[in-house]
């Protein structure tokens, strides 16, 4: 009798495991992360394109307009993104995202204090925020990224994602250590200081511009459909947009472009005569974005709400605004692999 009772409980639980493990717990975007990354879009944009761009060219009253405006785009991205991380949060260390015990108390550990620090920090006046608690941010964001990522790999998802969670891995560590080298050789001088800071800023460059390409090879199109050749021409549209937008921003600011495009996405590595050539891999990355988007399969659309949000905040964005944004992108990443990981 007690052989039968036991053995329908591990039929039970099998069938409880089974019912887990295809749970579209992890297919479905968070809600408001669309928002986050619409809001972060338009927050680049305006606050880190057309202002700096156009300081010397637009009005006071447009100016203040923008201003304005970029400001409520910057705040409703963090609370968007603070919403969307909580459920991306909750999900990955509840027991059915299959993760380690030690992994989802890590993960709690670092997210469940940093969602209210950054909340505090958008609430409070910017004059009331001091270096020490942006770096503390800095450190537990790019702890929790780090603890994403091995979440994300632990189900052993698609090469692809698999590729684009390391290289992620990679250009946040590299950022990382790139500040904390350059602070240590402001400080003690050190001779060296610069180069390697140098090499780690433009490896880790490198690695967050690989991202587009490997999610690219995730999204498989079907261009004989009517849905795959709208997103292929909207992709193409976007990445027309994109180059001509570079173009515009070479015309306008003439050699500032280096300091726009740095200022932007904190991208560097290129000599100061070749910048326009970033418009290639970035409008590889939004062409992938929107054709992501567009696909009818969940996982596929979770990848572009999170190279959207990745593109938008940049390579190694420092301030609290846009490093939780990164961190809800990796977040998706990390969802996308148990996901996919999951389905039979």
């Amino acid at each position: 009798m007690s052989e039968g009772i036991d053995s329908s409980l591990a039929s039970m639980a099998a069938a409880t495991t089974m019912e887990d493990a295809r749970s579209p717990l992890f297919e479905a975007i968070p809600p408001l992360a669309w928002l986050a990354g619409a809001a972060a879009v338009v927050d680049l944009l305006l606050n880190r394109v057309l202002i700096p761009l156009g300081s010397d060219l637009w009005s006071s009253g447009a100016l203040a307009r923008l201003h304005g405006g970029g400001s409520f785009a910057r705040n409703l991205s963090v609370v968007s993104a603070l919403v969307a991380l909580s459920f991306c949060l909750g999900s990955l260390c509840s027991k059915s995202s299959g993760l380690p015990f030690s992994a989802r108390a890590g993960i709690a550990s670092f997210g469940w204090v940093l969602v209210p620090v950054v909340a505090m920090m958008t609430l409070l006046p910017r004059g009331l925020t001091r270096v020490e608690l942006v770096l503390a941010v800095a450190g537990l964001a790019h702890a929790l990224i780090l603890l994403l990522i091995l979440a994300g790999v632990h189900w052993r998802p698609t090469r692809p994602v698999a590729v684009a969670l390391a290289l992620t891995l990679v250009a946040s560590f590299s950022g990382i250590v790139s500040l904390i080298l350059n602070v240590t050789g402001e400080r003690t001088y050190w001779e060296h200081a610069e180069r390697l800071a140098n090499a780690f800023q433009w490896s880790g460059e490198l690695a967050y511009l690989g991202v587009p390409f490997a999610i690219g090879l995730a999204v498989a199109i079907p261009w004989r459909e009517p849905r795959g050749k709208v997103a292929l021409l909207s992709s193409a549209v976007v990445a027309g947009l994109v180059a001509a937008g570079m173009a515009v921003c070479k015309h306008s600011a003439g050699q500032d472009l280096p300091n726009l495009l740095y200022g932007a996405v904190r991208l560097d590595f290129l000599p100061d005569d070749s910048f326009i050539l970033y418009a290639i891999p970035l409008g590889i990355g939004w062409a992938v974005t929107v054709s992501a988007m567009l696909s009818k399969d969940p996982v596929r659309r979770q990848m572009g709400a999170a190279l959207m949000l990745l593109l938008s905040a940049g390579y190694a964005p420092r301030s609290p605004s846009t490093l939780i944004v990164t961190v809800l992108g990796v977040a998706l990443l990390a969802r996308v692999g148990i996901a996919q990981a999951r389905r039979p």
